[in-house]
């Protein structure tokens, strides 16, 4: 079993998962909810092999995670969105080939306050033993927290899962289904874009702008350009 890390040491945590999650994975989670993802993904260690229960408290999430203090409606929100998170599930293709119905979130033990945690295992190829030959996204739990937007923090995997390319070329359908704003016409997906950007730039590690590439009067990709501010520099596994 882990100890959930302090809040002293938040601006440390870093978030390690495959490419493939942050891709290709179809989910319909809260801002919150995945916020609860990243902070249990973040306790993972580069040197382990298997899923640790994580041992935490209500308050201690709602403090790292910056849900609010003080209990009563925090700590109500908290667990049902605990709940919400266990019972979502999405498709997810296995090395075997095989398609299962994957959870973030295995099952949340909680009384009085105390609350224990684990994720999915079969997420365990996903996101343990990761290296460069596995093609896998790193980021600082930080910048999810400072999100508040889940259409920003979806943008913002999504660019960083690019390996720290300066520049990113993205279709409309990709942002479109990464916002889950398929069936919207394009001049409003673009709305929610502009916010996400307009988010990320300003409250994380990242900054970013964007051009639009049309073919015709038709917009069907969008470049990203991207640079890390000054002192954010992740040492990725060898």
């Amino acid at each position: 079993m882990k100890t959930a890390i302090t809040d002293e040491k938040k601006d440390k945590l870093i978030v390690s998962k495959s490419d493939y999650l942050v891709r290709q994975a179809k989910h319909e989670l809260t801002a919150k909810e995945l916020t609860l993802v990243d902070f249990m993904i973040s306790n993972i260690k580069q040197t382990d092999n298997k899923f640790y229960t994580v041992e935490t408290t209500i308050d201690e999430i709602n403090s790292i995670c910056n849900f609010g203090e003080g209990g009563g409606s925090s700590t109500k929100n908290t667990e049902d969105a605990l709940l919400s998170l266990a019972n979502k599930g999405f498709y997810l293709k296995l090395d075997n080939g095989y398609k299962t119905v994957a959870r973030w979130l295995d099952k949340p033990y909680i009384k009085d306050g105390e609350c224990k945690l684990q994720l999915d295992k079969d997420l365990a190829p996903f996101l343990l033993n990761l290296s460069k030959e596995n093609h896998f996204t790193q980021y600082y739990f930080l910048d999810v927290v400072n999100l508040k937007s889940i259409h920003a923090k979806r943008i913002y995997q999504l660019l960083r899962s690019y390996d720290y390319s300066n520049e990113v070329e993205l279709s409309t359908t990709e942002i479109t289904e990464a916002l889950n704003k398929t069936g919207l016409e394009w001049y409003r997906v673009l709305n929610y874009l502009r916010s996400a950007v307009k988010n990320i730039t300003k409250n994380t590690s990242m900054n970013v702008t964007y051009n639009t590439i049309k073919s015709g009067r038709e917009t069907i990709a969008v470049r990203f350009n991207i640079s890390m501010k000054e002192r954010y520099l992740i040492e990725t596994p060898q």
